[in-house]
């Protein structure tokens, strides 16, 4: 692949990265990759390529026949994330707090302060993809490669479900204490890889992910069902 495709698939993939996370892909849509195309004014083959690369990061599903779609977003499926986010989670936390260098923890100051200012923004696409981003440095933190996929695999899911989650209430007011929550677990955790705690950050690390899912949780209850597929069973994730 030549410097000038290689700009033009980067392209595509951000472009098309961007609408799956703020849903303007929508789960379970069928993805029209000759109108992405023209929408961008470039040739199919990027865009394809494109797709391909996000469907190798399990973000859309290539069909059987050809063709992609949007990874679908139902009860199951999330179910099964938060299960897997809480073993990494754990894992991750106890790494950090043991592994974590000084760049790591000043590059994880300036991400939670990233967070705040988009709190303060209110705007959920920016929570989100902060959000998103602080906790793969803390997956960087661990030093350990095989988590760091996995939590990136997970923490790209979730931004998702976070943008979902934050901006589909129409009233601010009602995600404010879930907000003051985040921001001071971030604030502890980032404390307790200073303090080198692994098992302070595990236990908070744990805390997070279920005031997350608990998020999830209150907007699925109160969403409309044409908005999302609530298709399977509740969500089973002990605590």
């Amino acid at each position: 692949m030549t410097r000038r495709q290689r700009t033009l698939m980067d392209r595509a993939y951000q472009e098309i990265r961007q609408r799956y996370m703020t849903l303007q892909l929508r789960p379970g849509d069928w993805i029209d990759d000759l109108k992405i195309s023209e929408e961008m004014q470039l040739s199919r083959t990027p865009v394809r390529e494109a797709l391909f690369l996000l469907a190798s990061e399990g973000l859309v599903l290539v069909r059987p026949g050809g063709g992609f779609l949007v990874r679908p977003l139902d009860l199951i499926d999330t179910s099964n994330l938060f299960e897997a986010h809480v073993v990494v989670a754990k894992a991750v936390a106890r790494l950090a707090a043991l592994r974590a260098t000084p760049e790591d923890l000043k590059e994880l100051r300036a991400a939670d302060a990233a967070v705040q200012q988009a709190i303060l923004r209110r705007d959920p696409a920016g929570i989100a993809a902060d959000n998103s981003c602080l906790h793969r440095l803390e997956a960087t933190a661990a030093h350990n490669e095989y988590f760091m996929r996995l939590a990136c695999q997970i923490h790209d899911q979730e931004q998702r479900l976070g943008y979902l989650a934050f901006g589909g209430t129409d009233d601010w007011d009602q995600i404010h204490d879930h907000f003051v929550l985040v921001q001071k677990d971030h604030s502890e955790l980032i404390q307790a890889y200073e303090d080198r705690d692994p098992d302070t950050a595990e236990a908070i690390a744990t805390r997070h992910v279920q005031l997350f899912r608990k998020r999830i949780m209150e907007f699925f209850a109160r969403s409309d069902t044409d908005t999302v597929d609530l298709s399977g069973d509740v969500l089973t994730f002990g605590s």
